[in-house]
């Protein structure tokens, strides 16, 4: 005894040191939560750029925020996109300049004009037969001569044509102060602003979504027939944590409610939930510090997979106080004869999960780091604390008598019955013949479809460009990035040919390489400059002093990078801009129109020096795809080391122990089969679950055939997790309702099939006194 209390009190040490390690730590754990995806995969198999890339696309777009206010008549719609940002005008968001920028970039890009060419007219100057000197006089008499330069500055229009160019497949323009797009016979007025905060700080989030809704609902009243569409990270990170905050409100609280009153019924108060509670928490404390301090880092999967796995750990605590209902024998002696069975239920849980260690994947060996840590250490708590802090034994009552009653009349699969077992295949294989595979990362998410919608409708009406297909560009230079992004818009011509694309927003259509500036000067100078008597014909026609023909055949300097890059204009264009890397400098080239398969397969094809294909949803579902098939591996391995390891012990019974998770597990994924619900990876995780929880019910039923207490805790922690994880079946997030949904197929069916297979009859739970 004395030996238990020093082992107690140093484990106590150890829990409180890695407390005090956590709460010192406390500042800078929201920064060592890694949420990033592709962290999960190989260094090998990692693309640093695509990875900035995307983080820089995730970053700049964080605090964006775009509305549309539309209507049939534009003075209809211009009044109520005023009413509307009045309205929001209290909100922690900051309205985007417009006329302002536009002519800063008008006046940065005047000085280099002659060199920037328009691919139109760079082809009419590669071309003979243009009167140019009639294009010019055209312009000189047009009414919108003078809109961008005065005309003597610009007399040909291609200044003018290549800002106008800028816009590319954009389709909002500036009018009469606002910026407007049209699609449909629909007017819509473009509302851009930016975010004063992060997008996930809740409080904001709150705020800004309450203002919002409170702004439509006035412009609803006002103007019901406008048309209002909303696009931001904000919104839907609000609506998320709404949705959360509202499902844990009642998922939770139910589950909560729900493990209280067992306690309530079956032990008369709730010490000994509270003493179970203890043990998953401190399992769950000491591996996430560990593997914090191990990693230098966790990932949110982890927490999510690891957590859960660890509530495997609650079989030992029930099985630890349910072995003490009217037990007259020393608490020493009971905890010492449940030992055998315990340990080696830990042991061949451990060894099952250290099997994702072995692949080669750093998430999995991270999970596999927390579950067997947190099962390790929870089931130290139940052997070292528990007999110091079990005060007194508790008593039977008529609900524990039921649970413990139930057995013996439950039947067992011997003989003849193993026909009617059999018969369970039927349906089985009728349901596996109709499961299929989903690994698409869309179908995981839990985006509220209205808010999808509207964005999906914004970026068609605004011809935005999707951050989720795009090219890397990289160069040793910035001038050769520029140059392979040239050479990919040609590749990518065509395809805005047949209409499959709509543009390509790259930073060289903003700052084209040197090299296309010295085309373009050749071009001028060869064709008009240089040519006898076009410059001629025009001052003659117009009136022109001789210093206007020196004016425009004087050569006017390359815009350099660096340049650009300092000016107003890298504002709209410079998050395109990956900047230095190990190997030399980057960019992105992203998409617009992009909206079919084969056309995105086509482009994953392109062949070019520097150029890399990025398809972020494809490759996340890839990556969820290797993550089930290596779990699938791990889970089949789990069962034959198991079975090694509990055959040294079980001998020819091991069978009744691994029988029941394996047919949980396949009953399970038939039921998924036949409801249409796809295998993910989350299910994969469930029947990991299965595995660890079946065997614990196998192990304790083998251990211990003459003790009804022993199916009493069994029972008791089949119902705490499916309270716990099998009511996120209800969830209206995708991803939750799987995992709920084959949580409370999985672990139901194993607590039904478990005592099927056992030895010999329990005997139920005597009375007390009796």
């Amino acid at each position: 005894m004395r030996l238990s209390r020093v082992l107690a009190g140093l484990w106590l040490l150890i829990v409180i040191a890695l407390g005090a390690v956590l709460l010192l730590q406390s500042g800078t754990l929201g920064q060592r939560v890694d949420t990033d995806l592709f962290a999960l995969l190989p260094r090998d198999q990692r693309n640093p750029m695509a990875e900035t890339a995307l983080q820089s696309l995730s970053k700049q777009g964080e605090r964006h925020l775009v509305f549309m206010i539309g209507s049939a008549d534009p003075d209809r719609a211009a009044a109520a996109a005023h009413q509307f940002a009045a309205e929001i005008a209290p909100l922690p968001l900051t309205a985007q300049p417009l006329g302002e920028t536009l002519a800063a970039i008008s006046q940065f890009y005047a000085p280099y004009r002659r060199n920037l060419l328009s691919a139109a007219d760079a082809s009419a100057l590669q071309q003979s037969g243009t009167d140019w000197p009639q294009r010019a006089l055209a312009a000189a008499y047009s009414p919108m001569a003078g809109a961008t330069l005065a005309w003597k500055d610009d007399p040909f229009g291609f200044y003018a044509d290549w800002l106008q160019s800028l816009a590319g497949a954009n389709k909002v323009r500036p009018q009469e102060g606002q910026l407007r797009a049209s699609a449909n016979g629909i007017t819509y007025i473009v509302l851009p602003y930016t975010l004063n905060g992060s997008a996930f700080s809740l409080g904001l989030q709150e705020q800004v979504l309450g203002g919002l809704e409170a702004a439509a609902a006035k412009l609803k009243t006002r103007y019901p027939d406008i048309q209002l569409r909303r696009a931001g990270v904000i919104l839907h990170a609000a609506t998320a944590a709404r949705s959360a905050k509202s499902e844990m409100s009642t998922i939770g609280a139910g589950s909560t409610l729900g493990v209280i009153l067992l306690a309530l019924l079956v032990f008369r108060g709730v010490r000994p939930v509270a003493l179970a509670a203890l043990s998953v928490l401190v399992g769950s404390l000491v591996s996430a510090v560990l593997v914090l301090q191990w990693f230098g880092h966790i990932h949110m999967l982890t927490l999510v997979f690891g957590t859960s796995l660890v509530g495997v750990a609650v079989d030992y605590s029930l099985l630890a106080l349910a072995s003490g209902i009217d037990s007259h024998e020393p608490v020493a002696a009971r905890y010492r004869k449940l030992l055998p069975s315990m340990l080696l239920a830990v042991t061949t849980m451990s060894l099952g999960y250290l099997g994702l260690a072995l692949t080669p994947f750093p998430g999995l060996a991270q999970m596999a780091a927390f579950a067997v840590i947190g099962i390790i250490g929870a089931w130290l708590t139940v052997m070292l604390w528990f007999p110091l802090l079990e005060r007194k034994g508790l008593h039977s009552t008529a609900i524990s008598r039921a649970i413990a009653g139930w057995l013996p009349r439950w039947p067992r699969i011997v003989g003849k019955r193993w026909f009617w077992l059999a018969l369970l295949a039927v349906p089985v294989v009728f349901g596996l013949s109709r499961l299929q595979q989903n690994d698409d990362i869309r179908a995981l998410s839990g985006i509220d479809p209205q808010l999808l919608a509207e964005q999906i409708d914004i970026g068609r009406v605004m011809g935005l460009p999707s951050p989720a297909q795009l090219f890397i560009i990289s160069g040793a230079t910035p001038e050769e990035v520029l140059q392979r992004e040239e050479a990919l818009r040609d590749k990518l011509a065509p395809f805005m040919v047949s209409g499959h694309l709509a543009g390509a927003e790259a930073i060289s259509r903003w700052i084209p390489s040197q090299a296309a500036q010295q085309r373009n000067a050749a071009l001028f100078e060869r064709q008009i400059a240089q040519k006898p008597g076009v410059l001629e014909n025009i001052a003659d026609q117009v009136g022109l002093a001789p210093d206007w023909l020196q004016d425009q055949r004087k050569p006017v300097p390359l815009l350099p990078f660096e340049t650009w890059f300092k000016s107003p204009a890298a504002v709209a264009a410079g998050y395109l801009w990956l900047g230095k890397q190990d190997h030399g400098y980057a960019s992105m080239v992203l998409l617009q129109g992009l909206n079919d398969r084969v056309t995105t397969a086509q482009l994953g094809q392109i062949v070019s020096p520097g150029v890399v294909w990025v398809d972020k949803v494809s490759e996340i579902s890839a990556l969820m795809a290797q993550y089930r098939q290596l779990l699938t591996r791990v889970l089949i391995g789990a069962y034959v080391l198991a079975f090694a390891v509990l055959s040294l012990r079980y001998r020819r019974q091991t069978w009744r122990i691994m029988l029941p998770p394996a047919l949980a597990t396949l009953t399970t994924l038939a039921i998924m089969g036949a409801v249409g619900m796809p295998l993910q990876l989350l299910s994969m995780v469930t029947f990991l679950l299965v595995l660890g929880m079946g065997m614990d019910y196998g192990i304790f039923l083998l251990e211990h055939p003459d003790d009804g207490r022993v199916y009493l805790a069994v029972t008791l922690a089949a119902v705490c997790t499916l309270l716990s994880f099998g009511l996120l079946a209800l969830s209206h997030t995708p991803a939750l309702h799987a995992f709920g949904f084959s949580t409370l197929c999985g672990i139901g069916l194993v607590w039904l099939f478990a005592p099927l297979f056992r030895k010999t009859a329990f005997q139920p739970v005597p009375e007390s006194g009796k």
